[in-house]
């Protein structure tokens, strides 16, 4: 059977990983990731790098603005953008899901902004041509869809760098995570599941105390937030507070009774409760979602803790 510190490390955090169009209709479910499945990166090393060095000229910019309502870029920062928005088109296209959409609007908007106020339009060059029909803009990229126009500048970066964290998270990288969460929250602080993710990092980093405290700001602003009661009793059970656990994993599943992850961790908490029957029944829940799903690692470890339990009648 699993050992304290082993059953510890089986813990399953999940992350909020939203699209735009879901985060402004509330009826849409929110997708979720488990961030310590042992799925690859979807992106090469090469977009990892390329994405630090976005990340970090983006958190430079907003610091040399000090925050996004009312933003005049310079022609270098405009010609920095660009550039960046080229990457964007080539990567995300018109696909609206791709992670790193809300980025792409937001620049778009910056750029947009920008033209507007500085780049004369051809009727202004050449006023004969105001007579004639209208000229079609050659860039449909650069007329963001119709949700963007909803949000505030403000919104629009706080989803970008909320991408970016996820981007990151995924890719092993919790430092750049961090840091792209942290100013997430400094543009939207009413972001819940901005403070779910970053408490995830805390809590993957060993840093159980301040991960609660991000875990206790999302359930506050959003009091059903289930995925973030199950990554609640995951930082209480590593802090040896086994009981207060077995509550939030309670509720969780209350709240959400097809969440996969947290009859894992039920089970695992149980099994330290010495409560071996319960764990067996979450752990057959749990195997009974993940093969709906076709998760095959959460199949193959529950598999194989069921399997433990099995040794011990």
């Amino acid at each position: 059977m699993l050992t304290a510190e082993l059953m510890e490390n089986h813990l399953l955090l999940t992350d909020i990983v939203p699209s735009m169009p879901q985060l402004l209709d509330n009826a849409k479910p929110l997708q979720t990731r488990i961030s310590e499945s042992a799925a690859s990166p979807p992106y090469p090393e090469t977009a990892y790098q390329w994405l630090v060095e976005v990340l970090d000229g983006l958190i430079d910019f907003g610091q040399r603005h000090g925050h996004y309502g009312v933003i005049n870029l310079s022609e270098g920062e405009y010609q920095w953008l660009d550039g960046v928005l080229e990457e964007l088109i080539y990567s995300v296209g018109e696909n609206e899901n791709h992670p790193l959409a809300p980025l792409m609007e937001f620049i778009i908007r910056l750029i947009a902004n920008y033209e507007d106020k500085y780049v004369p339009r051809l009727t202004e060059l050449f006023p004969e041509l105001a007579e004639e029909t209208p000229i079609k803009k050659t860039n449909e990229n650069s007329n963001p869809p119709p949700y963007a126009s909803e949000l505030s500048d403000s919104e629009l970066a706080a989803n970008g760098f909320f991408s970016i964290g996820c981007l990151f998270s995924e890719g092993g990288n919790a430092v750049k995570a961090r840091a792209a969460y942290d100013t997430a929250i400094r543009l939207q602080p009413d972001y819940a599941e901005v403070y779910n993710n970053r408490g995830n990092i805390k809590n993957g980093l060993g840093s159980y105390d301040t991960a609660l405290d991000d875990y206790e700001e999302a359930i506050r602003l959003k009091p059903n937030f289930a995925e973030t009661y199950s990554n609640r009793g995951t930082a209480k059970f590593r802090l040896g507070r086994h009981a207060a656990a077995l509550t939030d994993l309670n509720a969780a599943l209350c709240l959400q009774p097809g969440l996969m992850d947290a009859y894992v961790n039920r089970g695992i908490i149980k099994i330290g409760l010495i409560n071996i029957e319960e764990a067996e029944s979450d752990f057959q829940i749990a195997l009974e979602l993940a093969e709906q799903r076709g998760d095959n690692n959460i199949k193959a470890f529950v598999e194989a803790q069921l399997q433990q339990l099995n040794t011990t009648k």
